[in-house]
């Protein structure tokens, strides 16, 4: 594996490098923080790309969920005493048909699906000695040293669309944690409360937050979930992504938890010719594997035990600075879509640095001794590069321009300015139209309009 990559975030300013977003995207381009992933991670993003037509923003999030499903309840981190974090998430891709929204994650979870298809070949044979020994009489059984044979069950990570008391079943069996792929997240989506009204929301909403889980069957034993790990990802279309926001959802802080994956200029790219090396393959193996092979501790009473993963003091400093940023954007924000939004991004900055330095150990460029300043620093890029996506998608989903309230005067320096410009150039700009300079700085202070990518340089997200 190649050596640590040096991160570009200066300890000394965080806030300003909180508006980073890898500025002047151009079109085919992704805005996505590739260099937030160890190296070998990055190399893999780009051969995908380059070979498979896999765009960037879709196979890097991707990576993202599979390391997520693939760390499971094995590690958590501690930012301070009571305050703990798993490394759940739930993704959505969200582009038009044909733009390879699926490949992506399919190719990210193949070692998993390995995993599942081994152990359903264990769980075959199993069964099959079970419905042997289950025919025979206690004597029988007795005279040839059978012990009284016991139902088996497929130990799984991965599943597809299901209810609630189906998942929790099969997560009762695998207490490391599983991950929900759903090819059409819409449909997902619908499919809530088909049986019992509100139930499954709150399943769900119980799910990410990691806790307990208490389900009563009217046939069957209760299930109950001490500490539930479940990861989701899928894809939808822009034009059904108002899906989203029926039944409250937006009220309730469902979609505030979703990551969205929405790039600009995505388009159906043309067959690439070059072949995916092998290695690549192979890499991305050994590397899932490296976390898939983790133990899962478990307590008296069969409960996962984490291992616990602190901040370093640096590390920590650094996501403490980012947060005040943060709360200031919460704090400010004009509704409370938007503030719940801003808010669940802590908690993914946190979940981030778990992941980045579990990445880091599985590329072998990390010991997981703590979360590293260089764990945190990409932590941030990750979280800054989901609030613009979810901005965008907000948009969508409320059907509001964060221009409209603005007048008129306002909304055409914005739809004159560049993507990115410098302080100069807008600000001649805003004379031409008739804006005093002061007023055009106060503009700029605009958190869902402007992210400003160095001093004196921003980009226009709308």
């Amino acid at each position: 594996m190649t050596e640590q990559i040096q991160s570009s975030i200066g300890i000394n300013d965080i806030k300003g490098e909180m508006a980073k977003l890898l500025s002047g995207v151009k079109k085919g381009t992704s805005s996505f923080p590739v260099d937030a992933f160890p190296l070998p991670i990055q190399q893999i993003i780009q051969n995908t790309n380059e070979s498979l037509d896999f765009p960037v923003d879709f196979i890097a999030s991707s990576l993202l969920f599979a390391s997520s499903v693939a760390i499971g309840n094995t590690h958590m981190v501690e930012l301070k005493k009571g305050f703990q974090q798993s490394a759940v998430i739930y993704l959505a891709i969200v582009a038009r048909a044909g733009t390879n929204k699926s490949h992506p994650l399919s190719f990210a979870i193949q070692p998993i699906e390995a995993r599942d298809k081994q152990s359903y070949r264990v769980y075959e044979q199993k069964k099959l000695d079970y419905e042997t020994a289950i025919n025979l009489s206690k004597k029988e059984r007795h005279e040839q040293a059978i012990d009284e044979p016991v139902k088996p069950v497929w130990v799984k990570f991965l599943l597809s669309d299901s209810t609630p008391e189906a998942l929790a079943e099969i997560h009762k069996f695998n207490k490391r944690g599983i991950g929900v792929y759903v090819d059409e997240l819409a449909g997902w989506f619908k499919n809530f409360n088909r049986y019992n009204k509100g139930s499954e929301m709150e399943f769900w909403l119980s799910a990410w937050s990691a806790k307990p889980i208490n389900i009563d069957r009217k046939t069957g034993d209760p299930v109950f979930i001490p500490l539930p790990y479940i990861s989701v990802a899928g894809t939808i279309q822009n034009g059904v992504l108002h899906e989203l926001a029926r039944e409250s959802r937006t009220q309730n802080g469902f979609i505030d938890r979703i990551l969205f994956v929405l790039p600009d200029n995505i388009q159906k790219p043309y067959w690439s010719e070059k072949e995916l090396d092998q290695t690549v393959i192979d890499n991305w193996n050994f590397i899932l594997s490296k976390l898939l092979d983790l133990s899962c501790r478990l307590d008296e009473t069969s409960t996962p035990k984490p291992q616990i993963l602190y901040f370093s003091p640096e590390a920590k400093q650094i996501l403490f600075d980012w947060q005040k940023y943060n709360a200031d954007l919460c704090n400010n924000a004009d509704n409370d879509m938007l503030s719940g939004m801003y808010s669940k991004m802590e908690m993914y900055a946190i979940r981030f640095s778990l992941i980045i330095e579990m990445l880091n150990f599985a590329c072998l460029e990390g010991n997981k001794q703590c979360i590293s300043v260089k764990s945190v620093k990409s932590a941030i890029k990750l979280t800054e590069y989901f609030r613009k996506s979810a901005l965008k998608a907000f948009s969508i989903i409320s059907n509001v321009n964060p221009l409209d309230k603005y007048s008129e005067e306002k909304q055409k320096l914005y739809n004159t300015l560049p993507v990115t410009f410098t302080t100069e150039q807008g600000n001649q700009i805003a004379l031409h139209i008739g804006i005093a300079e002061r007023t055009f700085k106060r503009f700029l202070n605009e958190p869902d309009l402007f992210k400003r990518i160095r001093l004196g340089e921003y980009e226009k997200l709308v």
